[in-house]
């Protein structure tokens, strides 16, 4: 049905709240009001009975296929195969019409309700479908630059005697993402390497000198830096053992993590219940949505975890006194951000 030449806006003309009433859009009071209009126009009440006949379409069952065409179709490919290939009919070409034979003024009004409501039924099916591969796309991202950097420790440890990258206590060291300096400074981060999980890849970071400058005139920007070059991970801050601080070395167990995905600015807040005992926060990290992390063992092996808690309880992201520092015992470590201190 064709809408009245020149319809006033809604409120006007009862033109658009035909099409409710039509579709059964209307409150009551409403379709009491439209009823009465149907009635007392003629012309109305016309278009009305078009377009419900338009509407009808949608709701008719489909035709049922002939009887036996199967059977038909396949006998009938089966007797083109026996025909003589050879004999080739060559037909005329057909002349171009005057003009395009489809237009959208050939299109019917129920025609572009069908074709609006397939698309939303798509769009509801496919655009969770596409949210729910974007996310596991970024999780293995995520796990492939975990792997990289696993190498690049390993191969740093076979050079120094099982130790991998150690934060210090003091200077321009102690700062967590100093791990990537001493990884790139000596030749085993691959060429392009970066600490983001699957970010646009910012400016290539400072290197250790750049570091020492800016620790020395102007430590804003130092910690700045830092918290950049550590990107989407966090690196053991260490322990301390006797009063000396202690960092990550082969010689611990296969399931201490060397590296993660960094955890929620929240880990360092605490707070005491009534009986004494430390609460901590519990948030993931916000890398993949707060559902869980990836997390990088000494092996090389990443895996998946829901939860920031180690299977003896441990958290990740904390030491056993609930603060984002360097641990208090040899079996407590912390994977921190880059600008963490221990």
């Amino acid at each position: 049905m064709q809408p009245p030449e020149n319809p006033p806006l809604s409120g006007d003309s009862p033109f658009f709240d035909l099409v409710g009433h039509a579709m059964g859009c209307l409150e009551p009071s409403q379709t009491g009001e439209m009823d009465a209009l149907l009635r007392a126009d003629s012309r109305l009440s016309r278009q009305s009975k078009t377009l419900m006949e338009a509407l009808s379409l949608l709701r008719e069952d489909p035709l049922a296929p002939p009887a036996n065409l199967a059977q038909r179709t396949i006998a009938r490919v089966e007797r083109a195969r026996e025909a003589d290939s050879a004999t080739i009919i060559r037909l005329p070409k057909a002349p171009q019409p005057s003009r395009p034979s489809w237009s959208w003024s050939s299109w019917r009004l129920g025609d572009l309700l069908a074709a609006g409501g397939v698309m939303m039924v798509a769009g509801l099916i496919g655009f969770p479908a596409i949210h729910q591969a974007w996310v596991r796309q970024r999780e293995l991202s995520c796990q492939d630059t975990l792997r990289t950097f696993g190498t690049a420790l390993n191969h740093y440890a076979d050079a120094n005697q099982g130790r991998y990258p150690h934060v210090a206590s003091s200077g321009p060291n102690s700062v967590a993402s100093t791990y990537l300096v001493s990884l790139r400074e000596n030749g085993f981060l691959p060429e392009g390497g970066h600490s983001f999980c699957a970010d646009p890849i910012p400016q290539a970071p400072p290197d250790r000198a750049q570091m020492d400058r800016f620790y020395q005139q102007d430590p804003t920007l130092f910690h700045r830096a830092a918290r950049a070059m550590g990107g989407s991970y966090a690196y053991p801050l260490g322990w301390y053992e006797n009063g000396k601080l202690t960092g990550p070395h082969r010689n611990q167990d296969d399931d201490h993590p060397l590296l993660a995905d960094k955890g929620p600015r929240t880990t360092a807040s605490q707070t005491r219940a009534a009986n004494g005992q430390m609460n901590h926060a519990s948030a993931n990290s916000p890398n993949h949505g707060g559902r869980g992390q990836n997390v990088l063992y000494k092996t090389g092996n990443v895996r998946f975890l829901a939860t920031r808690h180690q299977p003896d309880g441990c958290d990740i992201y904390l030491n056993n006194s609930g603060e984002m520092r360097a641990g208090i015992s040899p079996g407590d470590l912390v994977l921190a951000p880059g600008d963490a201190h221990p």
